[in-house]
């Protein structure tokens, strides 16, 4: 279920943004939007899953679609295509985040294991999760742009000149 929840969102995504557009959100609005809420709704469903655990486990099971449900929202927003952020320089900075999500992926997992076996805590392993959505959402709330960095560049020697 949390797989086909996080599918769902992001086949909606498309219609979202078009709604989003219609009510006078800008492109950089639009994705701060929709990134924000992402990583901070979905660490507010991530955080109750271990204590919920012991209720029944379509209760966890739900709060984990709802969290990855909420996921599926976030690449509207920080998923931008490499040419959003770079036109001569695209090879190089596609490179620079598939080596990163690749880290990431061999990383995350070993993280969580070194969790597990020191404390054997499912609460800390989603509140650090949690925490990294809050942080992140945070990050590219007040860093993100939609400007292209060699035009964003050229405007600023513009004004020098």
């Amino acid at each position: 279920m949390p797989h086909v929840t996080n599918l769902a969102t992001k086949a909606l995504n498309p219609t979202l943004v078009a709604l989003a557009d219609k009510r006078g959100f800008s492109t950089l609005g639009s994705r701060r939007l929709f990134t924000a809420a992402g990583f901070l709704c979905s660490a507010a469903m991530l955080l109750p899953i271990s204590r919920a655990r012991a209720l029944s486990p379509w209760v966890s099971t739900a709060l984990f679609s709802a969290a990855n449900c909420f996921f599926g929202l976030a690449p509207s927003g920080f998923k931008a295509n490499y040419l959003d952020i770079t036109e001569r320089y695209v090879g190089i900075i596609s490179g620079y985040g598939n080596t990163l999500g690749t880290l990431a992926s061999w990383a995350g997992p070993q993280l969580v294991a070194a969790i597990l076996a020191r404390t054997g805590s499912w609460d800390l392993v989603l509140g650090c999760v949690a925490l990294t959505n809050v942080v992140a959402a945070g990050n590219y709330y007040l860093h993100s742009t939609v400007n292209v960095v060699e035009r964003e560049a050229a405007a600023a020697a513009k004004k020098k000149a």
